[in-house]
C-alpha cells in the first residue's frame, strides 16, 4: 500500500496480508467426496490419524484473565464446562509470538513457523533505499502489497514466507473450509478447499479500511483523519452535492479515483417520526432516518469501460439544522469481486445465502477508526458490531450443518476490537474514562466474550461424536494509558539526531533525521533499527559496534521510569533481534524489539517515525487497550478443546502441526511446533 494509505490507517493499527493473485480461480469445491487417504508422495509420510472432523474457532484477542473471571462468575457456561473437564486438561494458556500481535501470530498459526522464518514482524515494515535522493528508509504496511496497475484490477501479494497448513492439507485431499482467517488474502487456490479471506482484505479504495464522512460541520474542504476522509458539505437551495471516492483509476498519474455523485437533502420528521436525510446515490434514492443504519447498498464505480462493484452502508447522523452523513468503508462485492477475496471466486457469493443478506467483506470489519475519530458513537458502533457478528455466526453454523468438509476454520475479531475500544471504560485511571459511558457500555467487552461463549455452545451442538473442537486466541490484552515517544528517547540519549539539532519533529517518516549522526531509529509499534553501515544507505554503525550499541539502548530503555506516574516501569524488556528472530527472514527483523509494561505502548506519533516533543503522552484516543508491543511472556492467548490437551504449555506455532497430524500427515520439517493433542 502507498505510504499515505498506511498513515491514514495507523490509528486503528490494522494491516492487510496480500499475495499475488495470478492463479486461475478454478477448482472443485470438494462437496460430497469422502476423506482422502493419507498421502503417499515421497517425503510426506503418514502418521496415525484422528477419527472425525476438525473444527478450529479463532477469537482474536481473548485474554485468559477476563475469560477465566467471567467463566468463574457463570457468565460463560459453555466455555466453563470445557475448561473444567478432565480436571482442567481441556484448557491451556496459548503462547503467542514475539511481538504478540495479530499479523505476526496469525501468520505463525498459518505457516507453523516463527517470525524469523515467515518474515512478518509488525504492522509496519521498512524498506531501505539505496537511491541517491529521497528517503533512505521508507515505512510500508508490513504484511501486504496491494498495487494499482496500469490496467485492470490491483494485484495483491502476501509478504509472508511459507504455505498455510490449510492449503497443504487441501491440496492433499483434506476437504477444507476456511472462513475469515486473518492474513489469508488473497485466497489460496486449493484442490479440495474453499475459503473466504478475512482480516487483510482491503476496501475498494485499496486501503485497509477507510470510512467517508460528509458534513456541514467540517471546517474546510476535505481532510484525511486516522482511517477516514472528512468532506465539507455546502447546502444550496436545500441540497448538498458530494462525490464519494472509490477505487483508483488504473494508470492515472497522479493517482485519481473513480467517484459517484451523491445528492443529499433533509426531510423533517412527520407525526413524531425522526428527521431524515434523503440520499440519492448511484441513481437510487434512500431515506435515512437519523441514527438508523441503512441496509447494504450496492454501488458501481465506472471509468472508461471499467466497472467496479461494491457494498456500503450509510448512517444519517444529523438532518437538521446541519447535515452529517457517514459511509462505511466500501466492501468488495462478494458476487462481483474487483480482486478475488474467496476461492473459488464464486464461494463469497454462495455465502450470501448462509446469512441474512449481503455481508461486509472488508477484513477490518469493525469501524474502529470512525469511533476513534468520534465520528460515530459507542451505540452506533456496537450496533453494527452486533450485525456483523450475527452474520459471521450464521456463516459458521450454516457450514457446520453440511457434510462436505473434513476441516473447518473460522475466526471472529470482535473480542479484539471491543477490547481495543472499550478498555477505557473498565479503568477509572484511563485518560478516556467516562463514568456516564462506563455505566452504559462498561460491559461491552464482556458482551463479546458472552457472544463467543454462545458461538462455542452452538458449535458444540453441531459436532459429531468423533469431531474435535479447538477454540483459540492469538494473544491477550493490556491497558494503554500512556505512550512513549521512542524516537525522542533515542534523541535525548544520543542515538538519533535531527537536522539543525532540533529538539523535535512533528513529521512522520523520519523526514528530519540527520542520518550522518544517527545510530538508531524507531518505526512500528515497538521496533528499533540500527542505522547500519552497508545496510542503510547512510549507515554509520559498523558491524563490530552492533553489540555495544544494542546493549546501551537495551539497558537505557529497561531502566526508564515514568516519574510523573510514580516512577512506573515503562519497558518491561528489550529483546535483541539477532537472538530472538532466527530463520530465513531474520535479515528483515528489527535489531531491537520492545516489550512494554502494563499501561504503556509506543505513542501514536512515533509509529511512522515521528519525533514528538517530550518523552510521554497520555493516550488521547478511545483505542485504549493494546498488546502490539507487550511482552510475549505476559500476553498469552487461550486454547480450549473438547479433547484433552496433554501439554501444559502449547503455543500458537503448534496449531499447524496439530492439523497435519490430526489428518495423518507428517508435518513439514521446517515446522517448529508439535501437536497440542498428543503428549
Amino acid at each position: 500500500m502507498r505510504i499515505s494509505t498506511v498513515s491514514a490507517r495507523l490509528l486503528a493499527l490494522a494491516s492487510s496480508s496480500l499475495l499475488v493473485a495470478a492463479v486461475a480461480l478454478v477448482a472443485c469445491s470438494g462437496r460430497g467426496r469422502t476423506p482422502a487417504p493419507p498421502p503417499t508422495a515421497p517425503g510426506t509420510g503418514a502418521v496415525a490419524a484422528h477419527q472425525g472432523r476438525l473444527v478450529v474457532l479463532g477469537f482474536d484477542g481473548v485474554d485468559p484473565r477476563w475469560m477465566e473471571r467471567w467463566a468463574n462468575e457463570g457468565k460463560l457456561p459453555n466455555l466453563a464446562k470445557l475448561m473444567k473437564a478432565r480436571g482442567g486438561a481441556q484448557y491451556r494458556h496459548l503462547e503467542s509470538t514475539n511481538p504478540p500481535q495479530s499479523p505476526v501470530a496469525w501468520t505463525t498459526f498459518a505457516t507453523g513457523t516463527p517470525p524469523g522464518e515467515h518474515g512478518i514482524f509488525d504492522f509496519i515494515g521498512r524498506r531501505v533505499s539505496t537511491a541517491p535522493t529521497g528517503l533512505p528508509v521508507v515505512p510500508y504496511q508490513g504484511t501486504s502489497s496491494f498495487e494499482v496497475q496500469a490496467a485492470g484490477p490491483p494485484v495483491a501479494r502476501n509478504l509472508r514466507t511459507g504455505e498455510p497448513f490449510w492449503k497443504t492439507l487441501a491440496d492433499d485431499g483434506v476437504r477444507t473450509v476456511a472462513l475469515n482467517v486473518p492474513y489469508s488474502f488473497p485466497p489460496d487456490p486449493m484442490r479440495a478447499g474453499r475459503m473466504l479471506s478475512g482480516l487483510g482484505v482491503p476496501d475498494l479504495r485499496e486501503t485497509n479500511s477507510t470510512f467517508s464522512y460528509a458534513g456541514t460541520d467540517v471546517a474546510d474542504g476535505e481532510r484525511n483523519v486516522g482511517g477516514g476522509v472528512m468532506t465539507r458539505l455546502t447546502v444550496t437551495d436545500g441540497v448538498a452535492l458530494y462525490q464519494l471516492a472509490g477505487p483508483t483509476i488504473p494508470g492515472s498519474s497522479p493517482p485519481a479515483r473513480m467517484t459517484l455523485p451523491v445528492e443529499i437533502r433533509s426531510r423533517s420528521g412527520e407525526s413524531g417520526a425522526p428527521d431524515a436525510l434523503v440520499v440519492k446515490l448511484d441513481g437510487t434514492e434512500h431515506v435515512l432516518p437519523v441514527r438508523e443504519e441503512s441496509g447494504f447498498i450496492e454501488v458501481t464505480f465506472k471509468h472508461e469501460g471499467t466497472e467496479v462493484r461494491g457494498l456500503l452502508r450509510m448512517i444519517a447522523l444529523e438532518a437538521r439544522p446541519g447535515m452529517r452523513l457517514f459511509f462505511t468503508p466500501i466492501s468488495f462485492h462478494p458476487a462481483r469481486q474487483y480482486s478475488p477475496i474467496s476461492y473459488p471466486q464464486s464461494f463469497a457469493g454462495e455465502l450470501v445465502t448462509d446469512t441474512d443478506g449481503f455481508y461486509k467483506t472488508v477484513g477490518w470489519d469493525h469501524d474502529t477508526s470512525a469511533l476513534n475519530e468520534e465520528v460515530i458513537d459507542e451505540e452506533l458502533w456496537l450496533r453494527e458490531m452486533d450485525q456483523i457478528e450475527r452474520q459471521r455466526q450464521q456463516m459458521l453454523l450454516a457450514r457446520m450443518g453440511q457434510n462436505d468438509w473434513d476441516m473447518l476454520l473460522w475466526v471472529s475479531t470482535a473480542t479484539d476490537r471491543a477490547s481495543h475500544m472499550f478498555y477505557r471504560l473498565t479503568d477509572p485511571q484511563s485518560p478516556r474514562y467516562d463514568a456516564v459511558l462506563a455505566a452504559r457500555y462498561g460491559d461491552a467487552i464482556e458482551r463479546q466474550y458472552r457472544r463467543m461463549d454462545e458461538t462455542v455452545g452452538r458449535a458444540l451442538a453441531a459436532l459429531g461424536p468423533d469431531d474435535t473442537l479447538l477454540v483459540i486466541s492469538d494473544h491477550g490484552f493490556h491497558n494503554y494509558r500512556r505512550g512513549l515517544n521512542v524516537n525522542q528517547w533515542l534523541r535525548q540519549n544520543g542515538f538519533l539526531t535531527l537536522r539543525n539539532d532540533a529538539d523535535a519533529s512533528p513529521r512522520d517518516f523520519l523526514l528530519d533525521v540527520d542520518w550522518s549522526r544517527t545510530q538508531a531509529y524507531a518505526l512500528g509499534t515497538g521496533q528499533i533499527y540500527l542505522n547500519l553501515r552497508g545496510r542503510e544507505r547512510d549507515g554509520i554503525v559498523n558491524e563490530s559496534d552492533i553489540t555495544a550499541v544494542c546493549a546501551r539502548i537495551k539497558a537505557g530503555l529497561e531502566a526508564l521510569r515514568d516519574v510523573e506516574k510514580g516512577n512506573a516501569v515503562v519497558v518491561h524488556r528489550v529483546y535483541l533481534g539477532r537472538t530472538e528472530f532466527t530463520g530465513g527472514r531474520s535479515a528483515d527483523a528489527p535489531d531491537l524489539q520492545l516489550a512494554f509494561a502494563e499501561n504503556y505502548r509506543t505513542s501514536w506519533e512515533s509509529i511512522l517515525g515521528g519525533v514528538p516533543a517530550g518523552l510521554f503522552l497520555d493516550n488521547p484516543k478511545k483505542w485504549s487497550g493494546d498488546h502490539a508491543a507487550s511482552d510475549v511472556t505476559e500476553t498469552p492467548g487461550i486454547i480450549v478443546s473438547n479433547r484433552a490437551l496433554p501439554r501444559e504449555h502449547p503455543g500458537i506455532v503448534d496449531l499447524a502441526p496439530t492439523a497435519m497430524r490430526f489428518f495423518g500427515r507428517t508435518p513439514p520439517a521446517h515446522y517448529t511446533g508439535r501437536s497440542v493433542l498428543v503428549q
